[in-house]
């Protein structure tokens, strides 16, 4: 099989202590043809000097420096200078298997496909420094496919697991074509939302294995590790774009199902908030419950047309997350 250009994308931004382990699973792959973008996002330790270590012993390293802008300008940075047919995400304190581009590129010819992905699995920082990567064989290569109704309505899925993978960015491999008019919108908490859902909307067909070839590293300081702030409401911006997306997809049981899925996100920040020391829980919570309201009149108002066994699906879990909202509210 010939291989094919992918180009990689990387940005980077204070993670001396990370990095090494990230670029060494990069540049080691048995794919060998990658185009490995690292995109310097202001670092101001030891990135920068690491990435032109690197970029010094590795020809297949492009090495581009800018201010300060997060994740999402880095990435569309490097999408204007790829030149491979196929585009990859790596976020630069996470390891992948040294098969990874290896398996999606063989998954997206072998199926025809113009995205293919894995599963992933968290580690600790300790598990990185340790090496202790937690990584599938890829012999038995088992697969599923769908197409791009079918791609959306994981997103939407009740197993939320499945949500989770199918919504990163970084666990993929795309056809370039697919960037032609779509970027990373700057300055967003939820890139990765924001972004996948017009990505699936332009596929033909996806395909999917359960082959844990990602390792995200769940560093101690992280944001999933801070106390709550109200930065966590800028979740709610992103389901009201999903909102508006389904609402115009013309599937009235997908558009039900993306409004299930907002009221379990609004009722799982209720519990973040609840769970925290955040001082101002009553503004947040008068938030939440107008949002939770609106949500859920408009849910109430879009099961005309539905199967008996989408009804139901529906019903069930409006029922739910109604309860489990307002009885966390009252205490």
């Amino acid at each position: 099989m010939n291989e094919e250009l992918i180009s990689v994308i990387i940005p980077v931004y204070n993670v001396e202590k990370f990095l090494p382990y990230s670029l060494e699973r990069v540049i080691n792959q048995t794919y060998k043809n990658l185009e490995i973008i690292l995109i310097n996002d202001g670092s101001t330790d030891g990135s920068k000097a690491i990435c032109e270590k690197y970029a010094k012993n590795d020809k297949r390293i492009k090495l581009l420096s800018q201010k300060n802008q997060g994740a999402a300008v880095a990435r569309n940075t490097g999408l204007e200078v790829a030149s491979g047919e196929y585009i990859g995400f790596v976020d630069s304190d996470d390891v992948i298997s040294l098969e990874f581009y290896e398996c999606l590129y063989k998954l997206l010819k072998e199926t025809d496909s113009d995205i293919s992905e894995c599963a992933s699995v968290q580690i600790s920082d300790e598990d990185l420094f340790n090496k202790n990567y937690k990584f599938d064989n890829i012999n038995n290569l088992e697969y599923i496919t769908t197409d791009s109704l079918g791609a959306l309505n994981r997103i939407n899925s009740e197993d939320i697991y499945i949500t989770g993978k199918s919504i990163v960015v970084w666990n993929k491999l795309y056809k370039k074509e697919l960037f032609d008019d779509i970027r990373f919108p700057a300055g967003k908490k939820y890139e990765d939302d924001l972004t996948t859902y017009k990505l699936f909307n332009e596929i033909h067909k996806l395909v999917s294995t359960e082959k844990v070839l990602y390792n995200y590293v769940q560093r101690k300081n992280s944001l999933m590790h801070k106390e709550f702030s109200m930065s966590r409401l800028e979740a709610l911006e992103v389901f009201d774009n999903y909102e508006q997306f389904f609402k115009k997809y013309n599937n009235k049981y997908l558009y039900a199902k993306c409004l299930v899925r907002y009221l379990r996100i609004l009722y799982t920040i209720l519990e973040e908030l609840y769970n925290s020391q955040y001082e101002d829980k009553e503004k947040v919570k008068n938030i939440l419950e107008k949002k939770f309201n609106e949500v859920y009149s408009k849910l109430a108002n879009s099961l005309d047309g539905l199967k008996s066994n989408e009804l139901e699906y529906v019903e069930e879990n409006k029922k739910l997350y109604y309860n489990k909202f307002f009885n966390l509210l009252k205490k």
